[in-house]
């Protein structure tokens, strides 16, 4: 039963973060990203310094030279991106645009060789795939409101996971009975 309970009161308690979590992020999307990327860039200075301590601790050659050239590029990009965490997100959603658009021109030829042959469908499948070259395009071009977004449809998914895990732990002494 102790088992149980703590169970229980975890449960709730990891449903009331994430609720938290969500509203935070949902009431500043832009700081919030900003922070995420921050902290991936310190992730990745520890890594960098973790493994250039671990090229130097390896009897193999190959294993500390490649621990040594890990761990130099991941320093580097760490300190990078926490000198300019706005620059990689604008970066990061710029390249998602490119592959949407690469996705949606590729598509689109596919489409094109459909309508050739006079397969049935084919003027549909063209026009998702302009559809899918505009939206590549938007995110290209919007790089910030496209980040935004992004964070707004994270916390609200937050909100509604920690609203299913507080319900489920309110639920468990129900279930148990």
């Amino acid at each position: 039963m102790e088992r149980l309970q703590r169970s229980k009161v975890s449960t709730i308690a990891t449903g009331v973060l994430a609720v938290i979590l969500g509203v935070i992020i949902f009431m500043n999307p832009q700081n919030s990203t900003m922070a995420i990327t921050q902290v991936v860039g310190w992730v990745l200075v520890i890594l960098g310094v973790s493994n250039l301590a671990g090229a130097f601790n390896h009897w193999s050659v190959i294993l500390s030279s490649m621990d040594l050239y890990t761990g130099i590029l991941a320093l580097l990009m760490g300190i990078l991106i926490i000198s300019n965490p706005g620059f990689f997100v604008a970066w990061i959603f710029i390249l998602l645009g490119i592959a949407i658009m690469v996705g949606g021109f590729r598509s689109l030829y596919a489409a094109n060789a459909l309508h050739v042959l006079g397969a049935p469908g084919a003027g549909s499948s063209m026009a998702g795939s302009v559809v899918a070259i505009v939206l590549g395009a938007l995110v290209m071009l919007s790089p910030f409101s496209m980040a935004n977004a992004t964070m707004i449809i994270c916390a609200v998914a937050l909100v509604y996971a920690g609203a299913m895990e507080i319900v489920g732990g309110l639920k468990m002494d129900k279930d148990a009975k």
